[in-house]
């Protein structure tokens, strides 16, 4: 036989690859070997009907956490990700240079989900204390091990995480993001990933200090200093320029991220997130509101994004930032054959923000099956 499998005709969507249009999508040897109409199903030694559902790319989520406290998600990971097409996901910080070893083992022992991590540039990474965060106290920060465990661990660690905000850092100026800029390049120039939420200074004062390629995430909160500002009604012309330059914007919804009067105001204005992604732990995943990635996609969706971005910046964007551009969130043919099926119901669907805030949406994104290396990894059970 030609395939292993053939998906039969769904409505593919895959920007990054030009994809879009009724199409079959042909797997071999874990591959993708072919996304065209009417593929021949006698070549497949198997085939699935997506008919009436959508075939996107397995799903990229690049900021949730496997390992906070030293479990959280930890050997749940995969049952939380295959039941919502999220086939590669990457740890935001969860570790420092003092437990990324314990991360590690987690992931080779228990978890098939795709991951890579960034390391925290605190060496306890995020840990809860009573005494503060993780980089309250400055002999937390641990510059040089960060690095050096970045570089020890290639396949794996792929950037500098920093948690900025009130009792988060040692002082509130602009000296923690400054250092950890620096520990990125001690690393080989590596993107560093900057936590903001209620920052007690303004978030060009801390940006100005970040490169092409570095990540700000939970660029959607409502909370202080962000990126509309203390007014809350426009823009910073310093982050439209900072985007413009090459900076990434990640939504990243989390339990405290994600405030819908700052995405309607952003999305009106042209600002769209580079990077859509859950800040996901268990407490979020299992009691809301962030549920899962497509629950996050789904709320974009009813504010008015475009279905395909959504899709190209919960796939290929994120893959591109892990190191797998080409190889993971496409489907262009010789990529690993992760496949994410999805059916876009109509209906009215009660979603929250992370102040509580609900909307009512007509349309919402449920996982139907999900494919990782050409097998599949989850099939929703029938109503």
């Amino acid at each position: 036989m030609k395939y292993d499998l053939l998906l039969t005709g769904g409505e593919v969507i895959d920007p990054s690859a030009g994809l879009r249009g009724i199409m079959d999508v042909a797997i071999s040897g874990g591959k993708i070997a072919a996304v065209a109409p009417s593929l021949p199903a006698h070549e497949a030694r198997r085939t699935i009907s997506a008919a009436g559902h959508l075939v996107m790319p397995g799903l990229v989520d690049i900021h949730a956490h496997v390992f906070v406290n030293a479990h959280d998600m930890g050997g749940r990971t995969d049952a939380i990700c295959q039941a919502s097409g999220v086939t590669t996901l990457c740890d935001a910080g969860s570790t420092g240079s003092s437990n990324f070893s314990g991360l590690r083992h987690t992931l080779d022992t228990q978890v098939r989900t795709r991951v890579r991590a960034f390391v925290n540039l605190s060496a306890i990474g995020i840990t809860g204390t009573s005494r503060g965060g993780e980089l309250s106290h400055f002999p937390y920060a641990d510059p040089e091990g960060c690095a050096r465990t970045i570089v020890e661990n290639p396949d794996l660690a792929i950037g500098v995480k920093l948690r900025f905000g009130p009792g988060l850092v040692w002082e509130y100026s602009n000296e923690p993001v400054k250092l950890a800029r620096k520990t990125a390049d001690m690393a080989g120039g590596v993107p560093m990933m900057m936590h903001i939420t209620d920052s007690p200074i303004p978030l060009p004062a801390l940006i100005e200090h970040m490169k092409p390629g570095d990540i700000v995430t939970h660029c959607y909160h409502g909370r202080a200093h962000g990126i509309m500002g203390q007014e809350k009604q426009f823009l910073l012309k310093e982050v439209v320029e900072a985007q413009r330059a090459g900076i990434i914007f990640d939504c990243a919804h989390g339990r405290n991220h994600f405030n819908f009067r700052m995405i309607e105001r952003a999305l009106d204005q042209g600002f769209l997130p580079d990077t859509i992604s859950t800040d996901l732990t268990v407490t979020s995943a299992t009691k809301g509101p962030v549920w899962d990635l497509p629950t996050t996609m789904s709320k974009l969706l009813h504010f008015g994004m475009p279905l395909d971005e959504i899709v190209r910046r919960s796939t290929a964007a994120p893959a591109k930032i892990m190191g797998y551009e080409g190889t993971v969130g496409t489907l262009k043919p010789g990529a690993n054959a992760d496949v994410s099926v999805f059916e876009l119901r109509d209906g009215a669907f009660a979603l929250t923000d992370s102040d509580g805030d609900t909307i009512t949406a007509k349309r919402k994104l449920f996982a139907r099956l999900t494919l990782k290396d050409g097998r599949v990894w989850y099939e929703r059970p029938a109503a």
